[in-house]
């Protein structure tokens, strides 16, 4: 009997502790190239006019991914003293891992559609705006629709061939605005610039110990 129970106490550890692996197993973290964007930003002469940050989480669940990365969270300041910047929400992009881009979308509480025309967003000197970020379908860029999974035989493992995929490609933001000084003429086109900023961001798997601290980190 007690043979039995120990048994039955072993297989239930064995479940628990293998589906603890694959949770921690299939998390990924979703980050700039700051190494790269810091390269643009100083390559074009943007460096102290303008300042972009992805707020993303420390890790997502392949499960949950669809769902909360729905809203790409950025903050977009304007570092300049005398100059406002411009967003242009239409003719600015977004890719997916596919490499196909389409018109950003600004998502603001209860947008259920895709809006025909977006309002142009202006950033007062000094000021700061936060944002959440979406494609035109409203889904995220990594949505499961947009990650090509082949299976090569049915001993393949879907969440593996998943996290190879989300892995294996990059893709980006890129943002179209307008600096101008405040004082200039808006129809002044020398007191202005238009200015282009391609975002590059990538998914990469969480090393499980930092997995586990974040399984285990008590929820806020």
């Amino acid at each position: 009997m007690n043979l039995l129970i120990f048994t039955v106490y072993l297989i239930c550890v064995t479940y628990v502790l293998y589906n603890a692996f694959l949770f921690i197993d299939s998390m990924v973290t979703v980050e700039a190239d700051k190494e790269e964007l810091n390269r643009q930003l100083e390559e074009d002469n943007l460096k102290n006019f303008i300042e972009v940050k992805f707020k993303f989480k420390p890790g997502y669940h392949l499960e949950k991914m669809d769902k909360e990365l729905e809203n790409i969270p950025v903050e977009i300041a304007n570092k300049s003293q005398q100059h406002k910047i411009e967003l242009f929400w239409d003719d600015s992009s977004i890719s997916n891992l596919k490499k196909k881009s389409g018109r950003l979308i600004r998502k603001t509480d209860n947008m259920d559609e895709t809006p025909q025309e977006q309002v142009n967003t202006t950033i007062l000197p000094g000021q700061a705006i936060e944002a959440k970020l979406s494609d035109e379908k409203l889904v995220s860029p990594l949505h499961s629709k947009n990650v090509s999974v082949k299976k090569k035989s049915n001993l393949d493992s879907e969440r593996l061939l998943k996290l190879e995929a989300l892995t294996a490609n990059n893709f980006h933001v890129q943002l179209v605005f307008n600096i101008a000084d405040q004082k200039a003429n808006p129809k002044d086109g020398k007191q202005q610039r238009f200015c282009v900023l391609r975002c590059p961001l990538s998914v990469k798997r969480v090393h499980w110990k930092k997995a586990a601290d974040l399984l285990l980190r008590p929820k806020k």
